[in-house]
């Protein structure tokens, strides 16, 4: 009994430990380029999460902006994948689509979630500027 128990230890000690070294090599292999873009989209996902969490959304409004989301990203990418359309009118339709994402965003808050709202991005705004 004592082997068994002390094989199954042994057995689940090495697994662990190999699954840390393919962790490692994956992320030895990627460049530092992509690594920060991955790292600042989960830092952005982690922000916007903390957001809805202290923003106290009721699952009305969630559902509202999880259909804003869907429409806003359905639009983007077909701003992106418009040919006719220079690299400069893509960037001003994109600022342009960001604006009327902000102002329907805003338009599903109440007053005390626009205040928190406004506020955390201030706080965001400062934090990244010093």
């Amino acid at each position: 009994m004592k082997k068994v128990t002390a094989f199954i230890l042994l057995t689940f000690i090495i697994s662990l430990s190999f699954a840390q070294v393919q962790r490692k090599v994956k992320a030895e292999n990627k460049s530092d380029s992509s690594t920060n873009t991955i790292e600042r989209k989960k830092g952005d996902k982690a922000n916007k999460k903390q957001m809805i969490r202290e923003l106290d959304l009721t699952k009305e409004q969630k559902g509202k902006l999880k259909e804003q989301r869907k429409s806003a990203k359905d639009k983007k990418e077909a701003i992106q994948n418009n040919e006719s359309l220079s690299a400069e009118q893509k960037e001003a339709k994109l600022k342009e689509l960001q604006k009327e994402q902000a102002k329907s965003t805003m338009g599903i808050l109440n007053e005390e979630q626009k205040e928190k709202m406004k506020k955390m991005r201030k706080e965001k705004k400062s934090k990244e500027n010093g």
